[in-house]
């Protein structure tokens, strides 16, 4: 009798033994299930009703970040959503699922491809990814066209007015143009010329043009905050647009100038994207050594981080008072004085425009600010914002190829622009409407 107890009672002793393991692998299969990261790939449209833009090399960019999903085995507590225009009408919100080796695509939902370049769409593309993944984090990789923080309606013929549309002739191309207004088809007819960068974008249909405030307004709008975005655009390292995404997003990976057309470096970059503690310093050393040693070796990549950027208002808002208070107004407050064209050419221009449109901040910051400490502090503070920044000695602009592209030495580089002290249209028209202009002059 004894016996049969003591039997009985092991049997118990196996079941519960069973069930708590059972519950305990089901605890931690959950846990390690959990997503601890969501990434959206966004590629809207670049080019026209007629023209592909740069849907080629956005499509090579989802391979090389499929190619670095397979380099690590999977995407482990992370999920990518890429939301992409295959043409003018038509774009797609698919989710990338790994199995054995093999990434495939599973589609969530299809859009219009106009709709998804205004704030509703753009933010229902995000509400879509955020009920699918719920999780922790939520990132965004943006590639196509990039102006900064300048707005498609401040441009007159976007964006040829940046510069003269003089009468040339074209090297090994027929026919030459006087203020032709069918600009777009003289750069189709120039391509293979010299090599793309993704300033070039959807220049032929402005109407595929995302401001940089219809992006943040479009984020607002789904209660999130980014946990970085990495801009794969041309010129989004301004301290413009820094601070226009300062409340949508904790960090902002860009370039201050162009980026080549095929873009970031996707396979090597991916392990420092694709986890839930980022890591910037070595997304900026990928890219760097990446066009190092590319057969076009320009290009300039710096980490952002936003959520120091209402402390560095605040440094330069000091530095516009004290200018007042000394009255150098004339000399060193390139906002109210935009007519002293020789004094912006001795500063770092780190674009291909003509006037300039970016200039390197903290270069800016050297030339008007006349005091020791005031100039320490904002360095200080730059050092808080600026987490990481790598340039190539000499970057490319690709504006203006018909006449051969331009090369930028650069001497001095902080991993941020401004648009101060230029004296383009596009800035005259459109820089005291952004939230960093009205911070530090007060207005």
């Amino acid at each position: 009798m004894l016996k049969r107890i003591y039997i009985i009672a092991a049997i118990m002793m196996v079941g519960l033994t069973a069930m708590f393991s059972s519950c305990s692998d089901k605890e931690e299969q959950d846990e390690n299930d959990y997503t601890e990261q969501a990434i959206l790939v966004f590629m809207p449209w670049s080019g026209s009703t007629s023209s592909a833009g740069l849907y080629r090399s956005l499509l090579q960019n989802i391979d090389s970040i499929e190619a670095g999903i397979i380099a690590q085995k999977g995407l482990k507590t992370t999920r990518l959503f890429v939301a992409i225009a295959h043409d003018a009408s038509h774009a797609e919100l698919y989710e990338t699922i790994y199995n054995n080796g093999v990434c495939s695509h599973k589609t969530l939902n299809n859009y219009d491809s106009r709709t998804i370049t205004t704030a509703d769409g753009i933010a229902a593309i995000i509400s879509e990814v955020k009920e699918q993944s719920q999780a922790l984090n939520y990132a965004m990789i943006i590639g196509s066209h990039g102006t900064g923080w300048t707005s498609v309606n401040d441009w007159q013929n976007y964006p040829y007015n940046a510069k003269p549309w003089l009468k040339r002739e074209l090297t090994g191309i027929s026919g030459s143009y006087w203020e032709s207004t069918d600009k777009s088809s003289m750069y189709q007819e120039a391509d293979g010329l010299y090599p793309l960068t993704r300033f070039m974008g959807s220049v032929s249909d402005p109407s595929f043009s995302i401001d940089i405030t219809t992006l943040s307004d479009a984020i607002r709008q789904t209660g999130i905050k980014m946990q970085y975005i990495l801009f794969d655009n041309c010129y989004m390292a301004n301290v413009e647009t820094a601070y226009e995404m300062r409340d949508v997003t904790n960090f902002m990976v860009a370039s201050t100038s162009e980026v080549m057309a095929i873009g970031m470096p996707y396979k090597s970059m991916w392990q420092y994207l694709a986890t839930a503690t980022p890591k910037y310093e070595q997304m900026v050393a990928a890219y760097n050594k990446f066009y190092t040693s590319y057969s076009y070796p320009y290009g300039t990549l710096s980490a952002i981080d936003c959520r120091e950027m209402d402390g560095l208002a605040t440094v330069m808002r000091e530095i516009n008072v004290m200018n007042v208070i000394n009255d150098n107004n004339d000399n060193n407050d390139y906002y109210d004085n935009n007519e002293n064209e020789n004094a912006s050419d001795t500063l770092q221009v780190l674009d291909g425009f003509s006037p300039a449109l970016f200039y390197d901040l903290a270069d800016y910051v050297d030339h008007i600010c006349t005091d020791a400490a005031l100039k320490s502090k904002f360095n200080n503070q730059l050092k808080k914002v600026v987490r990481s920044t790598k340039s190539t000695d000499r970057l490319y602009s690709y504006l203006y190829s018909y006449q051969g592209p331009v090369y930028i030495d650069v001497r001095t580089n902080c991993g941020l622009t401004t648009s101060a002290p230029s004296l383009s249209p596009v800035a005259q028209r459109g820089l005291s409407k952004t939230k960093w202009y009205q911070k530090v002059k007060g207005s």
